[in-house]
């Protein structure tokens, strides 16, 4: 009659009251009790199903007020479920799945917008290459400069210590040694090699004067190619040569050689030293300024200025202090350049006179 209605839900014995439970609801429940009244008109019916199910979510206390529960389903806590009263369901709901397909659609349009697409990847990889290409010639040369300078002064320091301590042994003036002034180039080259060397040396193999393959017989070039000398006791107008623990083929000879520059006069009495040595040995280019280089006591003054030289250290091949950097580039005979005449003799004096560096203009 003239009180409120109370209804059973179809699928619970669990009653709910329009008017009197209304109050008791949690305010997140009240919510989408608001939502099914505004979506799912008035029946009476159909409200207290309602209102039942989202109990049946919840739990009660004492008082049998309705506390949400932890353990309701999530989705009446994020309001994914749609109330509508086209539905077709008897409750007016209209379930959970529309909002786990829109999730789907955003993840798949998500990943879309995220992904390259093949056009992209070939742009790119093809950027990638043409950098590659311009970059990796210089990178490859570079690397190939520093590999060999650290070779050519490593092997350079071995000897220059070795002379050292021969110094130390014998006399600090090197001129006062005694060197035989009597003989082939082959047999001073050994008489010095044994005596002031190989003493103070790490030595693999010592040729003496066996001239055999591939370490004591070695066959190499000039700057540009040509020219092709050879480095071992080739026969008895040749040098001695040993091989270093560091695996350079070094080349050591003693005697009248011929003058650094035409004219000058030269002095049996003082034999001139000259070192040639292959940082690779045999393998590499074996080319002078590449892979072969050359040094003698005293550089330039040794076999010119004779007993007044300061001959008591190793120095690049006719090294002159009084001349510039670009003098050892220049096309004078012997220069470290391909158009000079036995081009690439002076490439190591180029170095050592820009501070052990290849410098802007080393004819790589």
């Amino acid at each position: 009659g003239g009180g409120a209605t109370r209804k059973t839900a179809p699928d619970s014995d669990l009653t709910i009251s329009h008017s009197e439970d209304k109050d008791n609801l949690s305010p997140k429940i009240e919510e989408f009790y608001e939502k099914m009244i505004r979506h799912s008109g008035p029946d009476p019916e159909s409200i207290n199903a309602d209102k039942n199910r989202l109990r049946l979510r919840g739990r009660s206390d004492e008082s049998g007020k309705i506390i949400p529960s932890s353990f309701r389903h999530p989705e009446l806590d994020s309001g994914s479920i749609k109330i509508g009263k086209d539905s077709g369901s008897e409750a007016g709901m209209t379930g959970t799945k529309p909002n786990i397909l829109q999730s789907k659609k955003w993840r798949a349009k998500s990943s879309s917008k995220a992904a390259f697409t093949l056009a992209e990847v070939l742009i790119t990889l093809g950027i990638i290459g043409i950098v590659a290409a311009m970059t990796l010639p210089t990178l490859i040369v570079n690397h190939r400069k520093q590999v060999a300078l650290t070779k050519i002064k490593h092997t350079y320091n071995i000897l220059s210590n070795a002379l050292e301590r021969a110094k130390v042994d014998y006399d600090t003036e090197v001129n006062s040694w005694y060197i035989p002034t009597s003989g082939s180039q082959l047999e001073k080259s050994m008489f010095f090699v044994e005596t002031y060397m190989l003493p103070y040396l790490q030595v693999l193999h010592y040729c003496k004067d066996e001239p055999t393959e591939p370490y004591c017989l070695i066959w190499y070039g000039d700057l540009n190619g040509a020219g092709k000398q050879t480095l071992g006791p080739r026969n008895s107008n040749f040098g001695t040569a040993f091989v270093l623990n560091n695996g350079a083929v070094v080349e050591v000879t003693v005697g009248a050689l011929s003058a650094a520059n035409e004219g000058d006069s030269l002095d049996e009495t003082i034999s001139r030293v000259k070192i040639t040595f292959d940082i690779d040995g045999p393998q590499g280019y074996n080319k002078k300024g590449y892979d072969v280089f050359m040094i003698e006591l005293g550089g330039a003054e040794g076999p010119n200025k004779k007993n007044n030289a300061d001959r008591n250290k190793f120095l690049p091949y006719i090294y002159d202090t009084s001349k510039d950097c670009d003098y050892y580039v220049s096309k004078v005979n012997h220069g470290c350049n391909k158009d000079a005449t036995y081009g690439g003799s002076m490439c190591l004096a180029y170095i050592v006179c820009n501070g052990w560096d290849f410098g802007d203009k080393y004819p790589w």
